[in-house]
């Protein structure tokens, strides 16, 4: 046997060892869970005007994502996108019904998704915006979650 008639052989070893090693999975995509989420949020200056909202939420072990669309029938809508990273939770409802069309609040707070309970508890502050002008309206909210 010469070194000519073994390189093709360890080649192919190479090549089959790097495709298994490539399939397993990495320690980031291990960390990726979806859950579903039952979010309640709560502004404190009117703690009856309540909004619930089921959200799609991504734990990838650093920076979460999570979508929901709130739907309140004849009186508010809004998509809601929000991003935690950090302890740090950026959170933004865009209103697509008629009484609030372009409008829109951010909600900006410190909380966390318990990893052992799933529950999410948000604590912070929000600003209003209607198109490019702010209308003054800010204030404090709160925001709590169940995932299964």
């Amino acid at each position: 046997m010469n070194i000519r008639s073994v390189l093709p052989h360890l080649g192919l070893a190479l090549v089959v060892g790097l495709g298994v090693v490539a399939a397993l999975p990495t320690e980031a995509s291990a960390e990726k869970r979806n859950f579903m989420c039952r979010m309640k949020g709560i502004w404190a200056d009117n703690p009856n005007d309540v909004f619930e909202f089921d959200a799609a939420y991504v734990w990838d072990g650093g920076e979460d994502l999570f979508t929901g669309v709130y739907d309140n029938p004849g009186q508010a809508k809004a998509d809601i996108k929000g991003m935690a990273r950090k302890g740090v939770w950026d959170i933004v409802l865009t209103y697509s019904d008629e009484k609030h069309k372009g409008m829109f609040k951010r909600l900006v707070g410190k909380g966390m998704k318990d990893p052992v309970t799933h529950l999410i508890k948000v604590d912070g502050d929000y600003k209003t915006f209607l198109g490019a002008n702010d209308i003054k309206h800010d204030g404090k909210f709160t925001l709590t979650g169940t995932c299964k």
